[in-house]
């Protein structure tokens, strides 16, 4: 039986709880602020806009926040929040298109211009973890919500438990949103790959199950209702891939499917791979420009921190392209450092606090350097990075492997070193 753990964070999005790893997807002090102060605000989404192509890899996509945030911040910096009007005072980086009708406004009559938003055009964003029933969960899950109700958990996990215990609206102060139409957009390119979406058993009994309604957006989850129940007496016609699709495009609301191609939406390339992470970048022959490296910590998942995947990442990341992560970790670091990146911090608004690594190939692209106690502490036994020669390792083992590594190492350790440092720096 498929295990699904949610939970309202403090900022009204949801979060998850994984019981093979005993950890969380998502901080539980506000799942979406995460996603944006982590992996989006520090993009330089103005120069990023000027690129022939914007490439995007999402590892470890889980329900998506990461992607769902990046496609939402294009989506509001790009459109005009005055669309519903048709009147636009136009950008010089998206064409205008002069339409047919007009618009009287006091005693003058324009004609009403919509843009080409040919920043769609150009957006990439492959997404890939190894949990399909995830993936395919993602587009359902509420990103903002703000009659949050109290959690009624199914899994014990202190770590969380004073920011979701007795949870009456105290959220986080930044409340940040996806708009609806990223979802049904991801849905709408999910669906188009994997057309068994709307058969698989285990999503339909998740989908409708009375528990978990209170986590789904309601739109969404009746779209998926309407064309499941529609696909049944289909079943026999040989092409089941297209037939299902056109049978789709004719059974869901009208009011996204307009909207997406109002807003070009649907021209952007959206692709979830089921895989494990390092199957991926090594068979892959692409560059990205932006990484979201959002997999389970380092203590629970070292076959994605590992130096020989930072290694990958590098050879796949464009000159000026960035990794984004939340972990801090020395041994991450080092790692990092070691297969050939400049490293920075991250820092959160809503913590007041650096809470994650920026890596690029660029120094330029660093903008908060990481602090001289931080380097010192890479070169101790903290900062010994774990090792997956053949990316295939088991995570106990490469677990192993750096424990005794650090045990057989000269290094001072993380304690030994903070102490020389306060008496230099006293």
């Amino acid at each position: 039986m498929y295990e699904f753990h949610p939970y309202f964070t403090n900022d009204g999005s949801v979060g998850l709880y994984n019981s093979a790893y005993d950890d969380i997807y998502h901080s539980a002090k506000g799942a979406l602020t995460e996603a944006y102060e982590k992996f989006i605000l520090p993009v330089d989404i103005d120069s990023l806009s000027k690129k022939d192509n914007i490439k995007v890899l999402d590892i470890c996509y889980g329900i998506g926040y990461n992607s769902k945030s990046f496609l939402n911040l294009i989506f509001q910096k790009y459109i005009n929040e005055n669309f519903k009007n048709n009147i636009y005072h136009a950008k010089s980086d998206i064409d205008t298109i002069y339409t047919n009708k007009q618009t009287s406004v006091g005693n003058l009559i324009y004609n009403d211009k919509i843009y080409d938003n040919n920043i769609f055009k150009k957006i990439s964003v492959t997404a890939v973890d190894n949990d399909k029933i995830l993936g395919f969960l993602s587009p359902f899950i509420k990103t903002g919500n703000k009659n949050v109700k109290n959690n009624n958990i199914d899994f014990n996990y202190k770590k969380i438990e004073k920011y979701i215990s007795n949870n009456k609206n105290k959220k986080s102060k930044n409340c940040y949103v996806i708009n609806n139409l990223i979802n049904f957009l991801i849905l709408d390119k999910i669906s188009a790959d994997y057309p068994e979406i709307y058969s698989d058993i285990t999503v339909k009994n998740l989908i409708n199950n009375q528990k978990y309604l209170q986590y789904y957006e309601a739109d969404i989850r009746a779209i998926f209702n309407q064309f499941s129940n529609n696909i049944c007496n289909h079943i026999p016609f040989k092409n089941k891939l297209m037939f299902l699709h056109n049978i789709y495009y004719n059974h869901i609301s009208n009011k996204y499917k307009k909207n997406l191609k109002t807003y070009n939406l649907q021209d952007m390339t959206f692709k979830l791979i089921f895989d494990d992470a390092r199957n991926f970048i090594k068979l892959s022959n692409d560059t990205y420009n932006l990484i979201f490296l959002d997999a389970f910590s380092p203590s629970k998942c070292p076959c994605l921190w590992s130096y020989e995947f930072f290694k990958q990442l590098y050879e796949h990341l464009e000159p000026d392209g960035i990794v984004l992560t939340y972990s801090t970790s020395a041994a991450v670091r080092g790692a990092m450092l070691e297969a050939g990146f400049y490293i920075g911090n991250i820092y959160s608004d809503s913590e007041k606090k650096f809470t994650g690594t920026i890596a690029s190939k660029d120094s330029a692209s660093i903008k908060l350097q990481i602090s001289e106690a931080d380097l010192g502490l890479i070169k101790t036994r903290a900062g010994i990075f774990y090792r997956d020669p053949n990316l295939t390792g088991q995570n106990e083992a490469i677990t192993q492997a750096r424990n005794i590594e650090a045990e057989q190492s000269d290094r001072l350790s993380a304690s030994q070193y903070y102490k020389a440092f306060k008496r230099q720096n006293s």
